[in-house]
Order: structure tokens, then C-alpha cells, then sequence
């Protein structure tokens, strides 16, 4: 089943939804960068992974999930893990956290584009 009948027919274009994600990762990664310790790098991908979650469980959209999962994982790996503003992916534990924020992006939209189906196919009272 392709990504794209996923969606519901009445939604944002997956593009803007791309733009928009590309943006709540940027904010999240320099909220956190500010109110998290450098040395906790690990709780930062965490806040990281749970941005991507809330922003694709609004958005409800797998395509722009998984793009902000990999806009967020890219940004925290860069500038949220020393030494600060390079992007050097060092091995297995960079594969694990791409695949855990991603992971949390596309369960936040599929769990948002579940629940604009149960939404939409409720009958009106």
C-alpha cells in the first residue's frame, strides 16, 4: 500500500507539511540546545524525537513524518552532540538514534492519520 493513500483527501499538500516539519525541528533543536545540558546528548535526541512525534501527529501525513524524523535527526546529530555544527555520523549509535527519531515520526503519524479517520468516519448527532 503506498504511502500517499494513506492519506486523507482533504489534507494540507505534503510539501508544505515538509516545509512546516522542517521548521518545528529547527525551533525544537535550538530550544533544546538551550534548556538541556550539552552533556546529556542522549535526552536531547529524546526531545528531539518527541517533536518529530507531536509534529507528525498533527500533521497526520507519513511523507512529511518521515522527512522532519530525518531533518530532526540530522539537526541534533550537528549541532546538539560535541563537537557542535558537524554533521559526522560515527557509527552504530547515530544509526540507532536516526531510526528511533524516525521511528517516533512516522508512529505520530500514523497514529494522527488514524485518528482523522475515526474523526472523520463518526456519524454527525
Amino acid at each position: 500500500m503506498p504511502l500517499r493513500s494513506l492519506k486523507p483527501a482533504t489534507s494540507r499538500p505534503t510539501e508544505l507539511l515538509i516545509g512546516i516539519g522542517f521548521f518545528v525541528a529547527v525551533a525544537a533543536c535550538a530550544i533544546t540546545a538551550v534548556l538541556i545540558p550539552a552533556a546529556q546528548f542522549e535526552l536531547r535526541f529524546f526531545v528531539m524525537g518527541l517533536a518529530g512525534c507531536a509534529y507528525a501527529l498533527a500533521a497526520a501525513d507519513l511523507w512529511a513524518a518521515a522527512v522532519t524524523g530525518v531533518s530532526a535527526w540530522a539537526l541534533a546529530t550537528g549541532f546538539l552532540i560535541p563537537p557542535t555544527g558537524e554533521l559526522a555520523v560515527t557509527g552504530g549509535p547515530d544509526v540507532i538514534r536516526l531510526i528511533a527519531i524516525v521511528g517516533l515520526s512516522l508512529a505520530g503519524g500514523l497514529y494522527g492519520i488514524s485518528r482523522r479517520r475515526t474523526h472523520r468516519d463518526r456519524p454527525a448527532n
